[in-house]
C-alpha cells in the first residue's frame, strides 16, 4: 500500500511544472536570450527579404445546371422530357470535382502557356516574368518559345532548362540541358529555331523588352502534368452557401497575372467544354430526329392507305360507328315490316274465310287494312247484299227479274274480290321473302361488326401512334435547333479573377511574432535538450520534485586537497553545514539507544566516505564517536587518514582476533574520534557480514561509543549496505552533482518504500548554486572529492573500475 502510495506521488511531481526553472535559467542565461533574439530577428528580416509573396486570387461563378438555385440547361431537359437522358441534374459537388480535375487542369496549363518558365537568376533570390506586369529587369519577358504538341507530349519527367545571354558580339546564345544532355546555338537575330533532344522549339522576341547582358534570361520548360498535380492541389473551390450554386475559386499565386489567368482560363475550358458536351448531345438528337422523321413519314402514309384499303374491301363508307347505326336501323326496319306483313297474312285468312261463308256481308274494315281497293269493291258487295236482303223482305211479290240480276252483280264482285285477295297472298309472299333476305342480310353484316371495329381499331392504333410520333419529333426538332443556336454557358462569372493588392504571405508582422516566439523558446529548448542529455542529477530542486526521501542536508562546494575538512574551532560554510547535519541525525535519533548512522550512495565518486568521515569527525567533537569502515571491498578510509590497512574488522569477523580494541585506530587527530578500517579485503565479503560476529562487534562498540558512523558499500551494485539495516538506526544517501545518475532517485525511492535501510535520508553533496546557475562540487583540484574516489573492485561487485572522477 505505501509502495503505491509512493509511486503515486512520484507521478503527481512528475506533473508539477516548476516555473522557477524558467524564471532562474532566464536569468542566468540572459546573454543566450539576447543572441537568440538578435538571431531570430535577422532569420525573419532575411526570410522576409529573399522569400518570394504569395497573392490570394479569387473569383466566383454560379452553376447553371444544378439542384441548388442554378437553371437547367434547355437542351438537357428537352432530353430528359423525351425520355433520351435520364430526368436527373448534375449536382454541384459533381461541377466541382470537374472543375478541379486534372485533365481540364493541364489543358489551361498547356493553353495559357503556364508550363513554361521565365526567370532572371539573382545572388539569393530569383525573379520571375510573367506576362507584361513585371517591375525588375525586363518589363516583359525578351526572349519566348513557342512549343507543339509534339515536344509537350515528350516532356514527361524531366525538364527542359534554356539560358538566353548575350555574347560579346551581341549575338544571343541559347544553352540547354535536358536529361544530362548539353546542347547550345547562338542566333544573331530572332525568330529563330532551336534544336533540342525532343524537338524544335520556336524562339521569338517581344516587342517591350530587349535582352540585356548583365541579366540572362532563364527558361525552364517543366512538363504540364508536373505543373497540373500542383495546381491540382493549389486550387480551393468553396460552396458560398448550400442553398445556392455559387462557388468561389480561390488559389495562391506568386504571380498576381499568372493567377487571375489561371482563373480565367480554367472557367472559360469549363464552359467550352461543358457547351460542347451539350451541343454534342443536342447535335446527336437532332440527327436521330431527323432521320426517324424520314422513317415515319413513309410508315404514316402506308397506315393510311391502310386503312383505305380496309374500308373499301369491307364496305365502310364513313365511319364505322355510323355504318353500324345504318345497319341496326334497316335491320330494325324490315323485322318490323315482316311482323306488318305476317299481321296482313292473318287478316287475309280471316277474310278469305269470310268470303267462303257465302253471301254474307263481308267486313269492309278488315279488308282497309289490306288493300284500298278491295275494301271498295267489298263495300260494293256488302251493298249488293244488303239491296237484295231489302228485296227479299220489301218487295216478296216483285219480279225475280230485280233480283237475279242483283245475284249476277253479287256474284261479279264476289269473283272479283275472291281474285283480289288471291292476288294480295301472292304478293305478300313476295314481300315476305323479299324482306326476310333483307333482314337477314342486315343481321348477318350487323354480327360482324365486331370484327370489322377490331380490325380498323388497329389500324386507327397505329395510325394514331406514328402519327403521334412523327408530330412530336417534328416538335423537338425544331427546340433542338433552337436549343443550339441559343446554347448557353454553364457557368456564370459573377466576379472576375482579381488578386489581392497585398501578399497574403509571408505576413511581415507574423513572421516577426512568430521569431520573437522562437527566440523565447529556443534557449529554452536548448537548455532542456542538454538537460534531457544529461543523465547526471544537477539541479537541487530536480531531486525534491522526484524524490520522496526527506532531505536532510545539502552541503556546499569546498576547494580543499584533504578529505578532513572538520575541525574544532572550524568556521566555514561546510563545517557549518556538518554541525546542521549532525543536528538533524541527533533529532531523528530520539533516544540514546539509538546510535548507528549508515552512509551509502549509488556508486562510486559520490563522497560517501567523505561524508561518512567528517560526519563522524563532526560527531566527535562532543562525544565518544567511532568511524567503522564497512565497505568491505573497496576500502577508502585508510587512505583518506593515512592509516595502514592490513589490520582491521575482517579480522574479527574472521575470528582472527577476538579483541576489538586491538583493531581500533585510537583519537584521530588528537580528537574523540576513533576508526575501525575493514583491513584485508576478503574473498567472501558478503557472508561475513551475514555471521553473527558482526553483531557482537556492534554489540560492543554500542556499549563504548556515544556514536557509530559506518561508512558502507554503494546500493547501486552490491548488497552489503542491506545486511547491515539490522545494526544501523539511520541511513545517510549521499547523492553528488554532475555524477549521480538519475536513476538513482528511482533506487533511492524503491529502498525508501519497501525500508530496505532503517529512516533513509537523502544528503546533497555539492549542490549549492553558484554565479552560474549550475551546481557542481569538488576538492582537491576541483575535478571532484578527494584522489580519484570509485569503485573497480575486480571481483564480487558485478562492475569494473569506476572512471567518473
Amino acid at each position: 500500500m505505501e509502495n503505491e502510495e509512493s509511486k503515486h506521488s512520484v507521478r503527481d511531481k512528475e506533473k508539477e511544472v516548476n516555473f522557477q526553472w524558467f524564471f532562474v535559467s532566464f536569468i542566468v542565461h540572459w546573454k543566450w536570450f539576447l543572441f537568440s533574439v538578435a538571431f531570430c530577428l535577422l532569420g525573419g528580416y532575411i526570410y522576409l527579404r529573399y522569400s518570394a509573396p504569395v497573392y490570394h486570387v479569387e473569383s466566383s461563378i454560379i452553376l447553371r445546371n444544378s439542384r441548388q438555385g442554378g437553371i437547367s440547361n434547355t437542351e438537357f431537359s428537352m432530353l430528359e422530357e423525351m425520355g433520351v437522358l435520364n430526368p436527373s441534374n448534375s449536382n454541384v459537388d459533381n461541377e466541382m470535382l470537374t472543375l478541379r480535375s486534372r485533365d481540364l487542369i493541364e489543358k489551361v496549363v498547356v493553353e495559357q502557356g503556364i508550363f513554361i518558365r521565365y526567370s532572371v537568376k539573382g545572388r539569393f533570390k530569383d525573379t520571375e516574368l510573367y506576362g507584361n506586369n513585371n517591375r525588375n529587369f525586363y518589363r516583359s519577358v525578351p526572349i519566348k518559345v513557342f512549343t507543339d504538341h509534339t515536344i509537350i507530349n515528350s516532356l514527361t519527367s524531366s525538364s527542359l532548362s534554356l539560358k538566353v545571354s548575350l555574347t560579346n558580339d551581341n549575338a544571343i546564345r541559347v544553352d540547354g540541358t535536358y536529361e544530362n544532355t548539353l546542347f547550345s546555338d547562338e542566333y544573331t537575330s530572332m525568330p529563330a529555331v532551336l534544336s533540342t533532344p525532343i524537338g524544335d522549339l520556336f524562339l521569338y522576341a517581344d516587342d517591350l523588352s530587349v535582352l540585356q547582358k548583365e541579366a540572362p534570361l532563364h527558361i525552364e520548360i517543366i512538363p504540364p502534368l508536373t505543373i497540373a498535380k500542383y495546381y491540382v492541389a493549389l486550387l480551393n473551390l468553396e460552396l458560398v452557401n448550400e442553398k445556392t450554386s455559387v462557388v468561389k475559386l480561390s488559389v495562391k499565386e506568386t504571380h498576381r497575372q499568372r493567377g487571375e489567368d489561371f482563373l480565367s482560363k480554367l472557367i472559360e475550358l469549363y464552359n467550352e467544354d461543358t457547351k460542347s458536351e451539350t451541343t454534342q448531345a443536342a447535335s446527336n438528337v437532332a440527327d436521330f430526329i431527323r432521320e426517324r422523321i424520314d422513317d415515319l413519314k413513309v410508315d404514316v402514309v402506308l397506315s393510311e392507305q391502310n386503312i383505305e384499303d380496309f374500308k373499301r374491301a369491307n364496305h365502310i363508307a364513313s365511319s364505322l360507328d355510323m355504318e353500324s347505326q345504318i345497319l341496326l336501323t334497316n335491320d330494325d326496319e324490315y323485322v318490323k315490316k315482316l311482323i306488318g306483313i305476317e299481321t296482313e297474312f292473318i287478316l287475309l285468312s280471316i277474310l278469305e274465310k269470310e268470303i267462303a261463308k257465302g253471301d254474307a256481308t263481308l267486313p269492309a274494315s278488315l279488308a282497309g287494312m289490306l288493300n284500298p281497293f278491295l275494301a271498295r269493291s267489298i263495300e260494293s258487295y256488302n251493298v249488293l247484299v244488303s239491296e237484295k236482303e231489302r228485296l227479299m223482305t220489301s218487295f216478296l211479290k216483285k219480279p225475280i227479274a230485280t233480283v237475279k240480276r242483283i245475284d249476277e252483280k253479287i256474284s261479279a264482285l264476289k269473283e272479283d274480290i275472291r281474285n283480289s285477295t288471291k292476288g294480295l297472298r301472292q304478293s305478300l309472299e313476295k314481300q315476305k321473302e323479299e324482306y326476310g333476305n333483307l333482314a337477314d342480310y342486315y343481321s348477318a353484316n350487323i354480327e360482324d361488326v365486331p370484327r370489322l371495329e377490331r380490325g380498323l381499331m388497329n389500324l386507327e392504333r397505329d395510325r394514331v401512334i406514328k402519327s403521334g410520333i412523327f408530330d412530336d419529333l417534328l416538335r423537338r426538332q425544331q427546340q433542338i435547333e433552337l436549343t443550339l443556336a441559343l446554347a448557353v454557358p454553364n457557368a456564370k462569372v459573377l466576379e472576375y479573377a482579381l488578386s489581392s493588392p497585398v501578399p497574403v504571405s509571408p505576413r511581415k508582422l507574423y513572421i516577426y511574432l512568430i521569431c520573437l516566439l522562437a527566440s523565447v523558446v529556443l534557449p529554452y529548448l536548448i537548455i532542456g535538450v542538454r538537460e534531457m542529455l544529461n543523465y547526471k542529477l544537477s539541479r537541487e530542486d530536480e531531486i525534491r520534485r522526484f524524490s520522496d526521501l526527506p532531505i536532510i542536508i545539502s552541503l556546499p562546494i569546498v576547494k580543499t586537497k584533504t578529505p578532513l575538512i572538520v575541525s574544532k574551532y572550524g568556521t566555514t560554510s561546510i563545517v557549518e553545514q556538518f554541525r546542521l547535519l549532525r543536528t538533524n541525525i541527533q533529532f531523528i535519533l530520539d533516544t540514546p539507544e539509538k546510535k548507528s548512522i549508515l552512509v551509502t550512495s549509488t556508486i562510486s565518486g559520490e563522497g560517501k566516505t567523505f561524508v561518512a568521515i567528517n560526519t563522524a569527525m563532526i560527531f566527535s567533537l562532543q562525544y565518544k564517536t567511532i568511524l567503522v569502515g564497512l565497505d568491505v571491498r573497496r576500502p577508502k578510509i585508510n587512505s583518506y587518514l593515512n592509516l595502514p590497512k592490513q589490520v582491521g574488522l575482517i579480522s574479527f569477523l574472521t575470528g582472527e582476533e577476538t579483541n576489538v580494541d586491538n583493531l581500533i585506530y585510537k583519537n584521530i587527530n588528537d580528537s574523540k574520534l576513533d576508526v575501525l578500517i575493514s583491513g584485508i579485503v576478503p574473498l567472501n565479503p558478503n557472508e561475513l557480514l551475514i555471521e553473527k560476529t558482526l553483531d557482537d562487534l556492534f554489540r560492543i562498540l554500542r556499549q563504548k561509543y556515544d556514536y557509530i558512523i559506518i561508512d558502507s558499500s554503494p546500493v547501486g551494485s552490491v548488497s552489503d549496505a542491506f545486511l547491515l539495516n539490522r545494526v544501523t538506526d539511520v541511513s545517510l544517501f549521499v547523492v553528488r552533482n554532475d555524477l549521480t545518475p538519475k536513476s538513482a532517485i528511482s533506487l533511492a525511492n524503491s529502498i525508501y518504500a519497501n525500508k530496505r535501510l532503517n529512516s533513509l535520508n537523502l544528503v546533497l553533496n555539492g549542490f549549492n548554486t553558484n554565479q552560474r546557475g549550475r551546481y557542481g562540487y569538488g576538492f582537491g583540484s576541483g575535478s571532484g572529492y578527494g584522489y580519484g574516489y570509485g569503485y573497480g573492485y575486480g571481483y564480487g561487485y558485478g562492475y569494473g573500475s569506476d572512471t567518473n572522477l
